[in-house]
């Protein structure tokens, strides 16, 4: 396609309803998000995926939706039309650091990374996402990592200790690790630079405070209705619900299928 202008989309609470999770996949995008996607990449406009998820948790959705774009594990990662452009890791040193303080105080951590999932035997949930993995014994460490992952309600288990690396609350159980000077936002960069493109041809759709920095990137932002109090005050504009419509109404209002 002849890309005129980019769209970027977080995907919880902006591209399905997450409220809806004991539903398969399919059932958590509103039609009209289907029909929104389809009628802007028929109108030069190039979708993108940004998410902290990694992208093996994406690609469902991606297939579901069409899209073959993607920033993943919070800007370490971009890929565009299925090419893998850009990808980062953790310091190798500061990973076995951080592992290794995880492991004396029991917290259940996992690892992104190339080759795919790493879990310390301590975490179950992500056992149940249905992809490969691997478990890392005590003498070892998982290489060329991502980003980190810790399943819990309380943030402070890893924020009373942890501060080479940044720690931000993703959802009620799950908080993603990562350098300081990584977001989405420098994934979106990385995009710019390959397309060359500007800055003003680009918008971007969140609902959670790990969007903030995509948002305040781009030249046109978009709160969704259900978003948190932080992002719907950084937004130029705020649409309505994810479940009322809110990706197609937004793009309508902003010329986007024109």
């Amino acid at each position: 396609m002849k890309i005129e202008r980019v769209a970027f989309f977080d995907i919880d609470g902006t591209l399905f309803d997450s409220s809806k999770y004991h539903l398969p996949i399919e059932q958590k995008v509103p039609e009209s998000t289907y029909l929104a996607i389809e009628k802007l990449k028929a109108n030069g406009v190039l979708p993108i995926i940004a998410t902290g998820r990694w992208k093996n948790r994406a690609q469902d959705l991606g297939d579901l939706l069409k899209i073959d774009s993607f920033i993943t594990s919070n800007g370490q990662a971009v890929h565009i039309e299925n090419d893998l452009v850009y990808q980062n890791y953790i310091d190798q040193a500061l990973v076995e650091r951080t592992i290794d303080e995880m492991r004396s105080r029991n917290v259940p951590g996992f690892f992104d990374t190339k080759k795919g999932l790493h879990l310390l035997p301590n975490v179950f949930h992500a056992r149940d996402y249905g992809e490969p993995f691997k478990i890392v014994d005590d003498s070892e460490y998982p290489e060329h990592v991502l980003q980190m992952l810790v399943t819990t309600e309380n943030i402070r288990i890893v924020s009373d200790w942890l501060t080479e690396l940044k720690v931000v609350q993703t959802g009620p159980t799950h908080l993603d690790i990562y350098p300081f000077d990584v977001s989405k936002a420098n994934g979106i960069d990385r995009v710019l630079e390959i397309l060359n493109m500007d800055i003003s041809q680009t918008y971007a759709f969140g609902d959670a405070d790990n969007d903030l920095e995509m948002l305040a990137k781009v030249g046109t932002s978009v709160a969704m209705g259900n978003g948190t109090d932080n992002v719907k005050k950084t937004a130029d504009i705020i649409t309505s619900e994810v479940w009322n419509d809110g990706i197609y109404k937004a793009c309508e209002q902003l010329g986007l299928f024109d």
